[in-house]
């Protein structure tokens, strides 16, 4: 079994979450001062390194801490997808926001059977964007 190291302790660089990010297609535009900013806005986030350190998956959650919360950018390095970093991602966010009211995640159609693993249930709300 493969050994991973996950943090909420140590926020990761911009220039390595960015090449996580290249390898999406919702987050491959991003540029590097978009990504600082992220990062120096992050209060929920988990950071998982192989045992080189090299960054291979990252997720955080968007919240006020009491009533609402949205995971958002969840994302793992294309070699190390399918050995459950987005699983430990997800509980270790989970367990962050332990207190919270509801939580809420966007997601593909294709993932949406992973995200109901963790008791996600599809909302019959009509989601609007700007």
């Amino acid at each position: 079994m493969k050994k991973y190291i996950v943090s909420s302790d140590n926020i990761p660089k911009a220039s390595e979450l960015l090449q996580l990010f290249e390898q999406t297609t919702w987050a491959k535009n991003r540029t590097l001062i978009g990504v600082e900013f992220l990062l120096s806005n992050c209060n929920n986030y988990v950071v998982v390194r192989d045992v080189d350190h090299k960054l291979i998956g990252f997720g955080r959650a968007i919240s006020d801490g009491v009533y609402r919360a949205m995971l958002d950018d969840i994302v793992v390095d294309q070699e190390y997808r399918k050995q459950g970093i987005g699983k430990i991602i997800v509980e270790e966010l989970l367990v962050q926001l332990a207190e919270v009211e509801q939580v809420f995640l966007n997601t593909k159609p294709e993932l949406q059977e992973f995200y109901t693993l963790f008791g996600f249930e599809k909302c019959k709300a009509f989601t609007m964007s700007l």
